[in-house]
């Protein structure tokens, strides 16, 4: 495994929510869950062909599914926010790997912290960690899943 680079506390709407396919008016998307930026507010720019991609998927659907039929905003898209899960990362790895010109099978894998405006308890803060992984490659089954699950969680 690989470890992703996962130093960007600081995403955008895009890739911490719209590239994951998470629809703008989901409520994971409201400030009770999230800490959106005041300064900077918004992301100097986006890929643009994938934000289009992005935005036809949430708007039309395509590639077999309806979408979410409603009009996607490149200003939602655009708003920073501290990220809330990791999973933004893994976002941009497995974009980074669609946009070579030949496909190499990889293994990533994360841990680090992210921010989710909680109410604050004995048990509950703003700040936790999250550990995920990501394996890509031809041919891979339910049954490799399995495998690494389980050899990751007997080490």
């Amino acid at each position: 495994f690989t470890e992703m680079p996962t130093q960007r506390f600081v995403e955008s709407s895009f890739w911490n929510f719209d590239a994951l396919f998470q629809p703008q008016q989901h409520p994971a998307r409201d400030q009770h869950d999230t800490f959106f930026l005041q300064d900077p507010a918004e992301a100097p720019e986006l890929p643009s062909g994938y934000t289009a991609k992005v935005k036809k998927i949430h708007s039309q659907g395509g590639y077999g599914s309806q979408g979410y039929k409603y009009e996607w905003r490149l200003e939602e898209a655009r708003r920073n926010l501290l990220r809330t899960h990791t999973t933004a990362a893994s976002a941009r790895a497995l974009y980074e790997l669609a946009r070579q010109e030949k496909f190499s099978p990889v293994k990533y894998f994360s841990i680090d912290r992210v921010f989710r405006n909680e109410s604050l308890d004995a048990t509950h803060l703003a700040e936790f960690h999250q550990v995920e992984g990501v394996v890509a490659d031809r041919g891979l089954t339910l049954g490799h899943l399995m495998g690494t699950l389980r050899q990751f969680f007997t080490k």
